[in-house]
């Protein structure tokens, strides 16, 4: 009497289960590297959107906003000179706190900021980096702000 048996041997099973786990790995590395990304596109746009806020309310009430960085062990807080330095806080006016630990603002051009007088402004940068990437973010004389990715040499694309 001959039987049969059916099923996978150990040796097939080892081999998809290697697969398996080399294609698991290379999915979470992918997935970790996109949430950086994602994390360091938010900051940059949470920073834009103080830039256009102070803009605004310097041209409206023909005042000042000139730009600081104040570091902590808790992390960078962005802000107007207008407030006092102590005051950082998530959810403050004229401030941002450190939305990721692993975002960072790396180059402020120093004088940064808004003036009342015709919507104009100290013209600069910031640079944001996180482990994959760099973002810069412009201000021009005029006031216009812009974002882009810096490449390679240090220049943006």
């Amino acid at each position: 009497m001959k039987t049969k048996e059916h099923g996978f041997s150990l040796i097939e099973m080892m081999v998809v289960m290697a697969l398996v786990a080399m294609l698991s790995a290379g999915g979470v590395y992918g997935w970790q590297k996109w949430q950086q990304q994602q994390r360091l596109g938010i900051a940059t746009q949470q920073i834009r959107n103080l830039l256009e806020q102070l803009r605004s309310d310097a041209n409206w009430h023909n005042r000042d906003h000139l730009l600081r960085v104040n570091r902590s062990a808790g992390g960078w807080c962005l802000s107007s000179k207008q407030i006092d330095v102590n005051t950082c806080k998530p959810g403050g006016r004229w401030q941002l706190v450190q939305p990721f630990a692993d975002v960072d603002i790396t180059e402020i051009t120093p004088g940064l900021g808004f003036y009342g007088v015709r919507n104009t402004a100290w013209p600069g940068h910031i640079t944001v980096q996180s482990p994959t990437g760099k973002w810069r973010i412009i201000l021009s004389a005029q006031g216009r702000i812009r974002v882009c990715e810096v490449t390679g040499s240090n220049k943006c694309s």
